[in-house]
């Protein structure tokens, strides 16, 4: 191996490993029991019911790209390689028999099990990955999340029924994250794509897409739209069982609604808004249903705006910047997020790239935030108070302001909004709001209708994955929904992947998000923690920087006892005893 690369590796282990031992000691394992070795003591006929905020894209595991479509990723479908709980690359041991790169680190080989199967029990083999990773790189094929790094594949051939042989265009230390992309049933698709190439326009495509024939060890058993889908248990599956023999998805955009299913039992966890960890769960009637839990997790809430839509107010830097210096973080955190989650120094975990201090621009200022609107061109006007800049023509005017999409059913965003409102209104900023369903809120983002939008994301395992949200090239295929373009950070992005040297990549990191926040095509409001609720029934949670559903095994190792077990009052924060240091 790459001496550098090694190196980059076990840096990358530590820094991770820090992070997970800073989370508090449980004080009771019970929630994080795996799976026991006899599993005559499991419920094995067990229902396990989630919470869905919204229903997802599309069940095409290539196509699919948001948050509400990763819950079904690792329960739908097997993949040689996984993110495990500390989100660490990993080596699936039930898909792959062996997997090694070469040593010049331009050449990979992965052999598959001869026991895989897709559901209607034909054979998984090298020709389903092959037939996958075309159809990622073809360019009718809009793959928002499976197609970053793809393209550094320049050939994927299977040498066998079960070997395929990666040939990469440079030695990366991405290229472990290149080889990790979904796989679909080449034997189902590939008549599909004669007719449509998209794989998701033509009725049989959508179809397909509705009812996949997956891999993993759970299939669709039913789906009644926006209102559950359930999974059955897949008894076919070669690799090992998962305890519930169901798990049905209901459907609740609303916060309220959730909770209260929750303490009826209607289901069995959620996401817990910070008003609902903090308050609305300090009651009996909660304790007896359940836990809640706490814990560090790499998410950040931001806005997002427009730099090249129609709206002129939003194009220019500096006037983001004013806006970012108008939005009083501290105020939001305490009175909106309760104390919760703490202000954003950036996007990056600073485990990452070792930065070690927020930005002082970061700070709130309204007399700062009006002086640069000034310089700008944006006067206060005495007749109405907003302020106003003169159109391209240099006869109409035109009005500072913006609307804010927000996705409905969420407890915080319309207060982030209101205190926003106010302070903006202060310095002349006309900001409206407006409430979109999640699927419409999505769809508008893909397509850059919008002014602005208030949502989240959660920072992957490696640096360059935010290549897909800040990349000029994302801007249409990808996710960069702002359509922010600066050559500079393209330029830097693309050392970034090239460099096998763990401080210099850092520090290349660390300027790609130092340009960023300059440039504020985002801004970063607050870091968010995990906070969940979980039935006491529950065991084999595992929290993750991602949260508890989005690492390897995820709810695959959820279980629940057959005869009651002992349960816990009161709040428990982070991980087992086993896992503490």
């Amino acid at each position: 191996m790459n001496s550098k690369l090694h190196h980059l590796q076990i840096a990358c282990l530590g820094l991770i490993a820090g992070i997970s031992a800073t989370v508090a000691r449980a004080d009771s394992p019970s929630l994080f029991a795996p799976i026991p070795s006899d599993r005559s003591v499991v419920d094995e006929d067990a229902t396990l019911k989630c919470r869905l905020r919204s229903e997802p894209s599309s069940f095409n595991p290539i196509l699919m790209f948001t948050a509400i479509d990763a819950q079904f990723e690792y329960l739908l479908w097997d993949r040689p390689f996984v993110l495990d709980k500390d989100l660490q690359w990993s080596i699936n041991p039930d898909v792959v028999e062996s997997f090694a790169f070469a040593d010049d680190h331009l050449h990979a080989s992965l052999k598959l099990k001869s026991s895989l199967r897709w559901q209607d029990g034909t054979p998984m083999t090298a020709a389903d990955l092959v037939f996958s990773w075309q159809r990622i790189l073809d360019d009718h094929v809009i793959a928002r999340k499976a197609g970053h790094g793809t393209e550094q594949i320049t050939q994927c051939e299977a040498i066998d029924p079960q070997t395929v042989r990666f040939t990469f265009k440079e030695a990366l230390a991405t290229n472990k994250w290149s080889v990790d992309f979904p796989i679909i049933p080449k034997h189902v698709y590939e008549p599909l794509t004669r007719d449509d190439p998209t794989m998701q326009q033509s009725d049989a495509c959508v179809q397909a897409n509705r009812n996949p024939i997956g891999s993993g060890p759970y299939q669709i058993s039913e789906w009644i739209s926006g209102e559950r889908i359930v999974l059955s248990r897949w008894e076919g599956y070669p690799g090992p069982k998962p305890a519930f023999a169901r798990i049905i998805f209901r459907v609740m955009p609303d916060n309220n609604a959730a909770l209260l299913a929750f303490e009826t039992g209607e289901i069995d966890e959620m996401s817990l808004a910070p008003q609902q960890f903090a308050a609305d769960t300090d009651n009996q009637r909660f304790k007896d249903r359940g836990v809640k839990i706490r814990g560090e997790q790499w998410t950040n809430y931001y806005i997002g705006w427009n730099t090249c839509g129609p709206n002129a107010f939003l194009t220019e830097p500096v006037v983001r910047n004013a806006i970012g210096l108008a939005i009083n973080r501290p105020l939001i955190s305490q009175r909106v997020f309760f104390g919760l989650f703490k202000e954003s120094a950036g996007f990056y975990p600073a485990s990452l790239t070792g930065r070690d201090a927020p930005r002082a621009s970061n700070q709130f200022n309204l007399t700062q935030a009006a002086k640069l609107l000034d310089d700008a061109g944006w006067r206060v006007s005495d007749d109405d108070g907003w302020r106003y800049s003169q159109s391209a023509n240099g006869v109409e005017k035109v009005r500072a302001g913006f609307v804010l999409n927000l996705v409905a059913g969420s407890q915080t965003s319309p207060r982030v909004a209101d205190i926003m409102r106010s302070d903006l209104r202060k310095i002349g900023v006309d900001m409206t709001t407006q409430t979109l369903d999640w699927s419409v809120f999505n769809e508008r983002n893909l397509n850059h209708q919008f002014d602005a939008f208030l949502s989240a994301w959660t920072c992957g395992p490696d640096p360059d994955e935010a290549r897909n949200l800040f990349h000029s090239d994302a801007a249409q295929s990808g996710r960069n929904y702002v359509g922010y373009q600066n050559p500079k950070v393209d330029a830097l992005f693309e050392r970034g992947v090239h460099e096998t040297d763990a401080a210099e990549r850092a520090r290349i990191y660390r300027t790609i998000e130092q340009t960023i926040l300059s440039d504020e095509p985002y801004t970063f409001l607050v870091e968010a923690p995990t906070l969940w609720a979980f039935n006491h029934r529950l065991r084999g949670v595992s929290l993750s920087p991602r949260g508890p559903l989005h690492s390897y095994p995820g709810v695959r190792g959820w279980w629940t006892p057959k005869s009651p077990q002992p349960t816990d009052d009161g709040l428990r924060t982070g991980l087992p005893q086993s896992d503490a240091p």
